[in-house]
């Protein structure tokens, strides 16, 4: 069956059940067939709430394949952003080495350029001594000694030659590492910064997948969750006229028997004013009689007391009052979208306990610690999401859940008021929205209605 037949199914049950229901006799006449008729109208509206659901089901399944894809792309996005920090942390070291290989240029070339003017120097200083050659200077000594001091003075002349020549190539040569450095760390920022880029453009296109997901499982949570609550507003519909049918037929059921035990009190009033009249009719013949004996002997009467005792009793009353401690987590939103208890699941379909309550705020909206302690649980779950838990002093523990970004890392200590994270719609979540649970220990069974703390 496609979707518009489903939807057209849906549709044509939903006017039938409002046909019956506007076809309901009210509870005026209290009898029990009237009862009766009704409740045989609530099993018929079971019935085809039950062939509803399971006419659903078959499409949860396609549901619930979005919801996981949705999950396998959060977690791909977690590690996305990780991975854009690393880049972010790259460039910067680009950064210092860059600075630091520029810094090594301009030392190299100002070597460079030292020791070219020395050289330059000793070039001039070979051309104003014009063709004069070392052999030249040789010949001119006068004695075997002077020839001796001559060629000594001539290899310190060539090794100084030799020595400027070979640190000016040495710097040469260090100008032209300190480039090849330079333009290599260029190119790996530039490399890094690219890839960043397509990073950034990864996590955009799959922000942008998650969020279609969300407003697929939205917009089809919507339609089916619309459907059940028609049928459902018939079924409460129905049960109110039934309450009400009971209700008067109790009511009748009373008076009849308040009727009833009137008469029989009344029968016995009388009952009992005639034996008390017959009893005081023979107490006066035999008082008279009496009277008679003793006024014919001389007989001694005696006379009786009577006591009487009272109690009573006291009362005690207490009162205490404390203040909670705890602190609203939004501030810029206190709307309660879902309270704590059970319910139906929005996605699954399921009755199950909602163990805590949503607070509806804008994707971003910064949530605050309820109360210092140590964060025992930063992490990524499948229904959660991104949610963190921190175990308070007095034994106590909140969890915030569904959150774009967590900002506590497990291990760190948070003061009240302190921003853990930012509203999101990460796990199994079909909105921006913050899940906050509080738990009286250290297990998720202990969990109790916040509301109660604030």
């Amino acid at each position: 069956m496609d979707t518009r037949q489903f939807h057209k199914r849906c549709f044509a049950l939903l006017l039938a059940c409002a046909l019956a229901l506007g076809c309901l006799p009210r509870a005026q006449a209290a009898s029990r067939s009237a009862i009766e008729s009704l409740q045989s109208q609530q099993a018929s509206l079971t019935v085809q709430k039950a062939e509803l659901q399971k006419k659903l089901d078959g499409i949860r399944s396609s549901q619930g394949q979005a919801l996981n894809k949705k999950n396998l792309v959060e977690q791909q996005l977690n590690v996305l952003k990780q991975q854009i920090q690393v880049s972010e942390n790259l460039l910067a070291q680009y950064a210092r080495q860059i600075t630091e290989k520029e810094a090594e240029l301009e030392q190299a070339k100002a070597k460079e350029a030292e020791y070219q003017a020395e050289f330059e120097q000793r070039v001039r200083a070979m051309e104003e001594r014009g063709n004069v050659s070392y052999w030249s200077v040789l010949f001119q000594a006068s004695d075997f000694s002077d020839l001796l001091d001559r060629i000594d003075m001539i290899g310190e002349i060539m090794d100084a030659d030799d020595q400027v020549l070979d640190q000016l190539a040495e710097a040469r040569q260090a100008v032209a590492q300190a480039k090849t450095d330079l333009e290599a760390s260029r190119q790996g920022q530039q490399e890094t910064l690219a890839q960043q880029q397509s990073q950034q453009a990864q996590l955009q296109a799959q922000q942008a997948e998650v969020d279609q997901l969300i407003q697929e499982i939205a917009t089809q949570g919507d339609v089916y969750a619309k459907q059940i609550e028609k049928l459902e507003a018939t079924q409460d519909d129905v049960a109110q006229q039934i309450a009400e049918a009971e209700a008067t037929y109790q009511k009748q059921l009373a008076a009849e028997k308040a009727a009833a035990e009137k008469a029989a009190a009344e029968k016995a009033a009388a009952e009992k004013a005639a034996a008390e009249q017959a009893a005081k009719a023979a107490q006066a013949a035999a008082q008279k009689a009496a009277q008679q004996q003793k006024q014919q002997s001389s007989g001694s009467s005696a006379s009786g007391s009577s006591g009487s005792s009272s109690s009573s009793g006291r009362q005690s009353s207490q009162t205490t009052a404390s203040a909670s401690g705890f602190l609203w987590p939004i501030a810029s939103s206190h709307r309660v979208t879902s309270p704590f208890g059970w319910r139906t699941h929005p996605i699954t379909g399921r009755q199950h306990l909602h163990g805590g309550i949503d607070i509806a705020a804008p994707n971003g909206t910064p949530i605050m610690a309820s109360k210092a302690g140590v964060v025992v649980i930063s992490q990524y779950g499948s229904s959660y999401g991104n949610y963190v838990v921190i175990s308070h002093p007095d034994g106590t523990r909140t969890l915030y859940a569904h959150m774009s970004q967590r900002n506590v890392s497990a291990g760190d200590t948070v003061r009240q008021g302190q921003t853990v994270g930012l509203v999101g719609s990460t796990g199994s979540s079909t909105g921006n929205h913050l899940h906050f649970e509080t738990w009286t220990g250290s297990s998720s069974s202990s969990r109790v209605n916040p509301m109660q703390f604030f």
